[in-house]
């Protein structure tokens, strides 16, 4: 009897310590929650994973709306070039789309913000991004919603070479601490969705 009351206590202990630092993990606003999203190391594994695939220009304005406990910063992106569209979404260059960025979950209680993104990253600078998008109807928003499909790469246009030549050299870097796909450039892309067909 004594030891099966000692191995309960055992744990029981380990469970509260599990708990305590589980807890301490979303409570507190840092980096490491970071690493429960979703990371990709391969052109072809992010093209995959996206219904949509654009470049567009991100403004430096945004609004923040909560859905549920997500919470999300929203741009209005303007689509300067369409590269895929698999969704059931009408699409053309040079129209808006709302971006919705996921941030964090909001905890309740005036807590802090578990961050799914580094704080680093909660709002963008504005420019040209290659953006992977997961874009479908929101029957709750009752309107087309664009989710990039991690919230962890983010490609920004660095440069852009090719105006005399057919094949374009514009490279998009990955501007976030991820290191896995540092780059990609828009001729490989093309590649890559001309293959996927």
């Amino acid at each position: 009897m004594k030891k099966l009351i000692a191995i309960e206590s055992v744990i029981a202990v380990i469970a509260g310590v599990g708990s305590a630092l589980m807890y301490k993990e979303f409570s507190h606003s840092n980096s490491h929650s970071v690493a429960l999203s979703r990371t990709f190391s391969s052109t072809e594994e992010i093209v995959k994973k996206a219904n949509v695939i654009i470049k567009g220009k991100v403004p430096s304005e945004f609004r923040q709306e909560k859905v549920g406990t997500v919470v999300y910063n929203v741009y209005e992106v303007q689509v300067d070039k369409l590269y895929s569209n698999l969704s059931d979404a009408k699409i053309t260059e040079g129209e808006r789309i709302e971006l919705y960025r996921l941030i964090g979950i909001d905890l309740g209680d005036n807590k802090e913000l578990a961050n799914v993104v580094d704080a680093d990253y909660h709002e963008l600078e504005k420019g040209e991004y290659l953006l992977f998008l997961s874009g479908e109807y929101d029957d709750e928003l009752k309107k087309y919603t664009y989710i990039p499909n991690t919230p962890n790469q983010l490609f920004k246009m660095t440069s852009s070479k090719g105006l005399r030549s057919n094949q374009s050299d514009t490279e998009f870097e990955n501007i976030t601490k991820v290191d896995e796909l540092p780059s990609i450039n828009e001729a490989d892309l093309l590649e890559v969705i001309e293959s996927m067909k």
